[in-house]
């Protein structure tokens, strides 16, 4: 069964894929093994390295005294801050790094129940990873705050706005959501729905942004959002978290530092303190990210936000390509339950089964043995497959791809998968 893919607009230009692999020090074996767990963590790039590796040799030291080189240390990690505030086109100032998202959400939930009070209501989406969950539910039980599910479709998993807006009331005070599901791959419409709360109520607005941003990197700000997270280590970098607060949510957060750090902006939302040579890594990703820009003849000079918006359309152009077979595939089997939308428009190439015949692990195994790098299990979306009738301890098998990944891949792993589900 063929399946509709949205068309290449005129002027998108093609990924010079052989370039793009180039980057990735970690594609350049034998290629026996196909990378396809891209959704836990992707391969890092040559840029992000080569920070990495000049920083833990040269500048091994804490940043920001005046002697070299700590003078330099505390240069590249602003370096690294300024260009993602620039990239996301927000305030340096409404920017932490911090470990990972998970730990991100953790301290913010430590930061914002305290001014919440008893009788008061958040709204947590049952499709969200745990980590756009778990923290926030445990922080509202502590308070004596109701928390109001919304809930996914149990044959979709998708979810409907339509059934979020009867939850909003005057006691709600946030309002929890994911971008993009790490098991579906769809997409949700983050700025509409942030309009409507707004509409509704007067409550904030979260997002987890952590299975999107690896295929196009969003502006908070123009999304409206108060609150956005996702991991720098699943967008091509170093192990590091990236949190944005827009000022009505720093109003309600109690910093979780030492108090007299309280107005280092950097700091304020970090209590382990910034992990100096992980944070200057990060600005590799986004040297990786202009040098691709220019590749598909954006001009230096444009504004950032154009060139990453050249990036991520080229992205998602090849992206829909890759994941149409696989969909296609999967689409045509009886013996398979497809997750997630049946074709490339509105989703990512994260996409996600449950065998009819095998537990997810053995199909997972069979692709092992062809040299497909899959999963298989919950992925931490515990939640979301209880609510479809799935068994999180069986799981699904799981199969993400990213740009870098390549269309003979993809006739690999479709081939691997006759194998496997036989």
């Amino acid at each position: 069964m063929p399946v509709s893919q949205p068309a290449r607009k005129a002027d998108t230009p093609a990924l010079v894929l052989p370039w793009v692999r180039s980057q990735f020090p970690a594609l350049a074996g034998p290629g026996e093994q196909v990378f396809c767990a891209n959704a836990g963590g992707t391969f890092v790039a040559e840029p992000v390295l080569a920070i990495l590796d000049d920083y833990q040799r040269r500048m091994r030291v804490q940043p920001y005294s005046r002697f070299e080189p700590s003078r330099e240390a505390g240069a590249a990690m602003d370096r690294a801050r300024e260009g993602w505030a620039d990239a996301l086109g927000v305030p340096l100032s409404q920017l932490t790094f911090g470990p990972s998202t998970s730990a991100n959400s953790y301290v913010m939930a430590q930061a914002l129940a305290p001014g919440w009070e008893p009788g008061d209501e958040i709204v947590v989406s049952v499709q969200d990873h745990e980590a756009n969950q778990g923290a926030w539910r445990r922080a509202a039980a502590a308070r004596g705050v109701t928390v109001r599910e919304w809930p996914v479709d149990p044959v979709s998993g998708e979810l409907d706005p339509g059934d979020l807006y009867p939850l909003l009331g005057p006691r709600t005070r946030w309002v929890f959501f994911t971008q993009s599901s790490n098991i579906l791959g769809s997409t949700n419409p983050v700025k509409a729905i942030a309009a409507a709360v707004r509409e509704r109520s007067d409550a904030l607005v979260a997002v987890d942004a952590v299975a999107h941003a690896p295929h196009e990197l969003c502006s908070p700000a123009e999304l409206d959002v108060d609150l956005y997270l996702f991991s720098i280590y699943k967008v091509y970098g170093p192990h590091q978290g990236l949190m944005f607060l827009s000022q009505a949510a720093e109003a309600v957060a109690t910093p979780q530092c030492h108090y007299f750090l309280e107005g280092d902006s950097h700091k304020r939302f970090n209590p382990a303190g910034p992990q100096h040579a992980a944070v200057a890594g990060c600005a590799g990703v986004l040297d990786y990210f202009d040098a691709l820009a220019a590749r598909l003849g954006a001009p230096e000079a444009a504004p950032r936000r154009d060139r990453l918006a050249r990036v991520g359309a080229a992205m998602a152009a090849h992206e829909a390509g890759l994941a149409g077979p696989l969909l296609a595939l999967l689409a045509d089997r009886d013996d398979v339950r497809l997750l997630g939308r049946p074709d490339t428009t509105g989703r990512s190439a994260t996409v996600s089964f449950v065998p009819a015949r095998q537990v997810p692990s053995a199909v997972a195994a069979g692709l092992h043995r062809a040299g497909i790098g899959a999963e298989s299990g919950h992925f931490y979306a515990h939640r979301l497959l209880e609510a479809m009738g799935i068994d999180p301890a069986s799981g699904v098998v799981r199969l993400s791809l990213v740009h870098y990944n390549s269309p003979a891949e993809v006739e690999r792993v479709c081939e691997a998968l006759r194998e496997a589900l036989g």
